[in-house]
């Protein structure tokens, strides 16, 4: 049923959420005793699970604002049982280093020296490293991925980054025809940034949204549904964000150059990829430079068959200049380019389409996403003045080549381009009670489709917000607290130069409270006002009549909780989102058409963690609905897709007697028969992934994997057309032995 919501009705769940977070810690805050006065005022509440030590001393860095000083190297290798509970800085750390065989010791300036527990060389030379943390922490969001994470993943492409989260689904068998879904919402109608650059790409439904090479990744992180007002305007289903890597994440505290050589066979296709870095900094100055280039040959399906067209020739590059002082603050220009140009099956999303108009077996699709960002920061944690400014431009590139069956010797060329200018000032001012982020965004998005002979057809949105955002620990940090607000003004031009103004407020507020040590409880609500979202490049018709034009809003709720004791863990969420009025044009019919789009489900996470290693299961139930039925992976584009049930299982396991990891991941489909009414039910599979990474040398890093352990042959749930019968989908590749080496100087 269609609906719509006004700005009282919107506003007025907001504040009653507010109210009610607000209050409840009043009810069930449990009785404790006094910690020591001498640390009273220094002792915060930490959830920071067992892992890799490294990322486990990341992760406290920005819990707790301290500075760290010694080689960081030193921890290489090394696990922590990770820290729950209420703890001073001191006492945090000896906690998580204990059993490592390194130390933390205080310095008289209020940091800690990292070094060996059996010897005090060399620690004193270093400098301290400063990792910015906000006085106020953020509310916890539903995916937040580290450098540590990443590295440790080793991911090839989005699909090895998320291949852990049973609530997140990438459909596709090659990074050309990946598509994100986020808690069953479609990457595109979310906020999507790289390096704090919007992107723009909604080119062609057949290929990637976002071409991502997740290599040189620092962070990737989202909130599902309940996006903060600064994260940016458009966030129907949450805001989803991509950051590359600094020096600084690459480098030991006091080194000045570095680099690797990384390399990776695999032999399902003899895909061999390369990749190489070099980075140094010098007196606050720093430079990275990267490339990685993949080449091979089509991969064979599960069931022995060749899979013709998806023969890997992704090629990136990564370049970065920042300065930085503790006075003066970090400024940073960094730019990106991924392209993959090869042939493919004409509708790259799926093998073939039986009816319908003959076309060729394939055709060129030459994909390229650029991405230039200028950001600066200055965070001190404290004052009033801690500015930050983004600049940045997001182009993506489509040229389709193809020769036409009814003439042979020629050549036919579309061209899509969609660009996004964009720019966010902004300010926190932390005062005695909260943080509070206020500023400006701006976007200037542009949609354009081109070929031989007709003239270009373009249609650009133009988009003004201003925004308020306030983090506040309240009960002695044992709640947290987000929301804000933000009101847009955008200008919308359609083909036929026609104009459309419009503006719109969005809402949110979420909240964490630690009822004890061990469990606590979140939730989030949002109202969301879009605007008029641009059209598929592919699509764009100069003859559309452009009056009836509405903006899309959204609906989003949340709740949940987590919980953990002695190392087992547990996690779940219910969620919702509900999209009104989302934009639908087709080619031939109106360009003011719209659905509504209903996604809802939830997700559980149990498993323990250790010293030595941690194991996990997932499981995610997410239902998509158009207009009150089920919605296809046809009708749900840009949007939701049939996802059905997905369970993940992972695990990792350090053997202490040598510097070797083993893995395992695997992943769940059960039969999906929501859509079968489209002609067919989505079958369940079962898929297996394994590895051993090993280190001989503290520089060389050695990995083996064996991807599609149980050579399954299926189609990823979240892959175009497995409940039409005359579609045959992408199958993914069949088993495939891979050897990796990485090389790091």
């Amino acid at each position: 049923m269609p609906y719509s919501f006004s700005g009282q009705a919107r506003r007025l769940p907001t504040l009653m959420l507010a109210a009610t977070l607000g209050l409840a810690p009043l009810a069930f805050t449990p009785a404790q005793a006094q910690p020591a006065a001498a640390d009273q005022e220094q002792r915060r509440q930490y959830n920071i699970a067992a892992g890799p030590l490294n990322a486990v001393l990341s992760r406290f860095a920005e819990q707790s604002g301290a500075l760290i000083a010694g080689n960081l190297q030193l921890a290489a290798g090394k696990r922590s049982d990770g820290l729950r509970g209420r703890y001073g800085t001191r006492e945090a750390l000896n906690r998580l280093l204990a059993g490592t065989g390194l130390v933390a010791e205080p310095r008289g300036d209020g940091s800690y020296v990292l070094k060996d527990a059996r010897s005090d060389s060399g620690a004193g030379r270093l400098d301290p490293v400063t990792v910015n943390a906000p006085a106020v922490p953020e509310a916890r969001r539903s995916l937040d991925y580290d450098r540590a994470t990443i590295e440790a993943l080793r991911p090839g492409d989005v699909k090895g980054l998320f291949k852990k989260e049973a609530s997140v689904a990438v459909g596709g068998s090659i990074p050309m025809n990946q598509k994100v879904y986020v808690r069953g919402v479609e990457e595109t109608a979310m906020n999507v940034t790289v390096d704090g650059a919007r992107q723009n790409n909604k080119v062609f439904h057949h290929n990637a949204t976002n071409l991502i090479d997740p290599s040189l990744l620092k962070t990737a992180r989202a909130s599902a549904g309940v996006a903060a007002a600064d994260d940016g305007p458009g966030a129907l289903g949450g805001s989803l964000a991509y950051e590359t890597v600094d020096v600084g994440d690459l480098l030991a505290p006091g080194d000045q150059l570095g680099g690797f050589l990384d390399g990776r066979y695999a032999s399902n296709g003899d895909a061999l990829t390369g990749a190489g870095a070099l980075f140094g900094r010098q007196d606050g100055f720093e430079a990275l430079g990267y490339a990685k280039h993949t080449d091979g040959n089509d991969y064979e399906d599960g069931n022995g068959d060749t899979v013709r067209f998806t023969a890997p020739a992704l090629v990136s590059g990564l370049a970065k200049l920042a300065y930085e002082n503790d006075r003066a603050g970090r400024f940073e220009l960094s730019h990106e380019v991924v392209n993959d140009d090869a042939a493919r099956p004409y509708r790259a999303n799926f093998a073939g389409l039986d009816g319908g108009r003959p076309v060729p077996e394939s055709r060129v699709y030459d994909l390229t996403r650029r991405n230039t960002a200028f950001n600066y920061r200055r965070d001190t944690g404290k004052g009033f003045w801690n500015p930050a400014l983004t600049v940045a431009h997001g182009e993506t590139e489509l040229d389709t080549r193809e020769v036409p069956l009814s003439a042979p010797g020629t050549e036919v060329v579309y061209t899509g381009i969609t660009e996004s200018l964009s720019a966010s000032a902004k300010n926190v001012f932390y005062t005695g009670f909260a943080a509070v982020t206020g500023g400006v965004d701006y976007y200037d998005d542009s949609a354009t489709f081109k070929d031989d002979i007709n003239p270009d057809l373009e249609e650009q949105a133009e988009n003004t917000g201003v925004f308020l955002q306030i983090r506040q620990p309240l009960l002695d940090d044992r709640l947290t607290l987000s929301y804000g607000a933000r009101y847009d003004d955008q200008r919308f031009t359609g083909t036929d130069d026609s104009r459309h103004d419009d503006s719109g407020v969005s809402s949110n507020v979420f909240g964490e409270f630690q009822l004890t040590d061990h469990l606590s409880l979140n939730a989030g609500y949002a109202d969301v006002w879009g605007g008029v979202v641009l059209a598929e490049n592919y699509i764009l018709n100069g003859a559309w009549d452009y009056r009836n034009l509405t903006a899309v809003e959204a609906h989003n709720h949340t709740f949940g909780f987590k919980a953990n004791w002695n190392g087992f863990f547990a996690e779940a969420n219910r969620f919702r989102t509900r999209i009104a009025n989302g934009r639908v044009p087709v080619y031939s019919g109106d360009p003011a058409a719209v659905a509504d789009f209903d996604i809802d489900g939830y997700d559980l996470t149990l498993g323990f963690h250790g010293r030595l290693g941690e194991v996990s299961v997932a499981y995610a139930r997410i239902d998509s609905e158009k207009d009150g039925e089920a919605a296809t992976s046809y009708d749900g584009s840009y949007f939701t897709a049939p996802l059905g049930e997905l369970v993940t299982l992972n695990g990792v396991v350090a053997v202490p007697a040598w510097p070797l990891e083993l893995g395992l991941s695997a992943e769940f489909a059960l039969d999906n028969d929501d859509v079968e009414s489209s002609g067919a039910k989505q079958e369940g599979y079962t898929v297996v992934d394994v590895y051993a990474e090993y280190r001989p040398i503290r520089p060389l890093t050695l990995r083996l994997s064996v991807d599609n352990l149980n050579d399954e042959a299926y189609a990823d749930r979240a892959t175009y057309g497995q409940e039409f019968t005359t579609v045959t989908p992408l199958l993914e590749p069949g088993r495939s032995i891979a050897l990796g080496a990485r090389y790091d100087f």
